[in-house]
């Protein structure tokens, strides 16, 4: 089997659904309102995580919103990609978001659009298994902290969105 990008190896549900997971419990952690995050925050944060440039740009970045917009200048261009991979990435995603709710991790309300973390659920201490594993962890963490302080016209301004 050949691969050509190795970032491919990584895009599988199981690890989405651990991204998933991280990214709600940090949304929720930072967020002014304690709210979840509705689906239309959460479709595009696998296509952002498998973005191996963004990622790069984004280790040692501040975690608050400051952070963000830095990354975000930094990679203009990959950004103006991000509607295309949430479209194309979006199955994948769903997958995750199944695989979490199977695993009752996150409840996902698909009438409200809330997904959100199962409080209920043990949290044990997590050891990466590798490097790239650990930084797509952290930035799953950094991601939701930096979506919690965005409001819904930020969002789908700085992210090119239209759901």
């Amino acid at each position: 089997m050949r691969i050509d990008n190795v970032f491919d190896i990584y895009q599988n549900s199981s690890l989405g659904a651990l991204l998933l997971n991280e990214f709600v419990i940090s949304y929720e952690r930072i967020n002014k309102e304690k709210q979840s995050p509705k689906l239309e925050r959460v479709l595009p944060v696998l296509p952002i995580l498998f973005t191996k440039d963004i990622i790069t740009s984004a280790k040692g970045r501040s975690n608050n919103i400051k952070g963000f917009y830095n990354v975000l200048e930094e990679n203009k261009l990959l950004f103006d990609i991000i509607p295309l991979k949430t479209k194309n990435m979006f199955d994948k995603t769903m997958l995750s978001l199944l695989i979490c709710s199977k695993a009752s991790l996150l409840d996902v309300n698909f009438k409200s659009y809330i997904i959100s973390s199962n409080l209920d659920a043990p949290r044990q201490k997590f050891s990466p298994p590798s490097a790239e594993i650990g930084d797509l962890v952290r930035m799953a963490r950094k991601l939701g902290g930096w979506f919690a302080n965005l409001s819904d016209v930020e969002f789908f301004m700085y992210l090119n969105l239209d759901l």
